[in-house]
Protein backbone atom coordinates (compact mmCIF):
# COMPACT_ATOMS: atom_id res chain seq x y z
CA UNK A 1 0.00 0.00 0.00
CA UNK A 2 0.97 3.55 -0.30
CA UNK A 3 0.23 5.67 2.75
CA UNK A 4 0.84 9.38 2.21
CA UNK A 5 0.19 12.46 4.30
CA UNK A 6 -2.09 14.80 2.34
CA UNK A 7 -2.82 17.47 4.97
CA UNK A 8 -0.95 18.61 8.08
CA UNK A 9 -2.65 21.67 9.61
CA UNK A 10 -2.18 22.13 13.35
CA UNK A 11 -4.36 19.42 14.94
CA UNK A 12 -5.85 18.20 11.61
CA UNK A 13 -4.18 15.43 9.60
CA UNK A 14 -5.14 13.85 6.30
CA UNK A 15 -3.91 10.55 4.89
CA UNK A 16 -4.42 8.81 1.57
CA UNK A 17 -4.26 5.01 1.80
CA UNK A 18 -4.10 3.04 -1.45
CA UNK A 19 -3.94 -0.77 -1.81
CA UNK A 20 -2.97 -3.10 1.05
CA UNK A 21 -1.82 -1.60 4.37
CA UNK A 22 1.66 -2.86 5.34
CA UNK A 23 3.84 -2.71 8.42
CA UNK A 24 6.02 -0.12 6.64
CA UNK A 25 2.99 2.11 6.05
CA UNK A 26 2.52 2.19 9.82
CA UNK A 27 6.16 2.45 10.91
CA UNK A 28 7.31 4.91 8.25
CA UNK A 29 4.25 7.13 7.67
CA UNK A 30 1.19 6.75 9.91
CA UNK A 31 2.70 6.25 13.38
CA UNK A 32 5.49 8.86 13.13
CA UNK A 33 3.10 11.47 11.70
CA UNK A 34 0.44 10.80 14.34
CA UNK A 35 2.99 10.75 17.18
CA UNK A 36 4.55 14.04 16.10
CA UNK A 37 1.12 15.69 15.93
CA UNK A 38 0.10 14.21 19.32
CA UNK A 39 3.30 15.55 20.88
CA UNK A 40 2.41 19.03 19.59
CA UNK A 41 -1.38 19.11 20.04
CA UNK A 42 -2.43 16.22 22.32
CA UNK A 43 -5.81 15.69 20.59
CA UNK A 44 -6.23 15.34 16.83
CA UNK A 45 -8.78 15.26 14.05
CA UNK A 46 -7.97 12.93 11.17
CA UNK A 47 -9.30 12.21 7.69
CA UNK A 48 -8.39 8.86 6.12
CA UNK A 49 -9.12 8.59 2.42
CA UNK A 50 -9.06 4.97 1.20
CA UNK A 51 -8.71 3.97 -2.46
CA UNK A 52 -8.53 0.46 -3.90
CA UNK A 53 -8.43 -0.99 -0.38
CA UNK A 54 -6.82 -4.42 -0.30
CA UNK A 55 -6.82 -5.17 3.44
CA UNK A 56 -3.83 -5.50 5.72
CA UNK A 57 -0.68 -7.58 5.64
CA UNK A 58 0.00 -9.57 8.84
CA UNK A 59 2.58 -6.97 9.88
CA UNK A 60 0.13 -4.16 9.15
CA UNK A 61 -2.57 -5.79 11.27
CA UNK A 62 -0.09 -6.26 14.13
CA UNK A 63 0.96 -2.58 13.99
CA UNK A 64 -2.72 -1.62 14.04
CA UNK A 65 -3.33 -3.55 17.27
CA UNK A 66 -0.01 -2.62 18.86
CA UNK A 67 -0.68 1.11 18.47
CA UNK A 68 -4.28 1.05 19.74
CA UNK A 69 -3.47 3.37 22.74
CA UNK A 70 -2.54 6.16 20.31
CA UNK A 71 -6.20 6.33 19.21
CA UNK A 72 -7.33 7.84 22.51
CA UNK A 73 -5.82 11.09 21.21
CA UNK A 74 -8.17 11.23 18.22
CA UNK A 75 -11.24 13.40 18.77
CA UNK A 76 -12.64 12.87 15.28
CA UNK A 77 -11.94 10.62 12.36
CA UNK A 78 -13.51 10.81 8.92
CA UNK A 79 -13.19 7.81 6.59
CA UNK A 80 -13.61 8.58 2.91
CA UNK A 81 -13.77 5.55 0.65
CA UNK A 82 -14.39 4.30 -2.84
CA UNK A 83 -16.23 1.10 -3.72
CA UNK A 84 -13.39 -1.09 -2.40
CA UNK A 85 -14.56 -0.37 1.18
CA UNK A 86 -17.43 -2.64 2.16
CA UNK A 87 -20.14 -2.80 4.83
CA UNK A 88 -18.15 -5.20 7.03
CA UNK A 89 -15.25 -2.78 7.26
CA UNK A 90 -17.62 0.07 8.07
CA UNK A 91 -19.18 -1.97 10.87
CA UNK A 92 -15.73 -2.99 12.18
CA UNK A 93 -14.48 0.60 12.33
CA UNK A 94 -17.69 1.84 13.97
CA UNK A 95 -17.19 -0.76 16.71
CA UNK A 96 -13.51 0.22 16.96
CA UNK A 97 -14.43 3.91 17.26
CA UNK A 98 -17.05 3.12 19.90
CA UNK A 99 -14.42 1.43 22.05
CA UNK A 100 -11.98 4.30 21.65
CA UNK A 101 -14.56 7.05 22.25
CA UNK A 102 -13.76 9.02 19.09
CA UNK A 103 -16.40 10.59 16.88
CA UNK A 104 -16.26 8.76 13.54
CA UNK A 105 -18.11 9.32 10.29
CA UNK A 106 -18.00 7.60 6.92
CA UNK A 107 -18.23 9.36 3.57
CA UNK A 108 -18.17 8.15 -0.02
CA UNK A 109 -15.40 9.68 -2.14
CA UNK A 110 -17.80 12.03 -3.94
CA UNK A 111 -18.40 13.70 -0.53
CA UNK A 112 -14.73 14.40 0.19
CA UNK A 113 -15.23 18.16 0.63
CA UNK A 114 -18.06 17.56 3.12
CA UNK A 115 -15.79 15.17 5.04
CA UNK A 116 -13.08 17.84 5.25
CA UNK A 117 -15.59 20.42 6.51
CA UNK A 118 -16.80 18.01 9.20
CA UNK A 119 -13.33 16.96 10.39
CA UNK A 120 -12.15 20.59 10.59
CA UNK A 121 -15.11 21.62 12.80
CA UNK A 122 -14.25 21.88 16.46
CA UNK A 123 -15.27 18.75 18.36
Amino acid sequence: MTATVTVREDDVLGFLLEGKLTEEDYTEVLIPTLQEAIDQHRDLRVLMQVKDFGGWTVGGAWEDLKNWPMLRHLDKMAFVSDDSWDEVLTWMFKAFAGLSGMDTRFFREERLEEAWRWVREDP
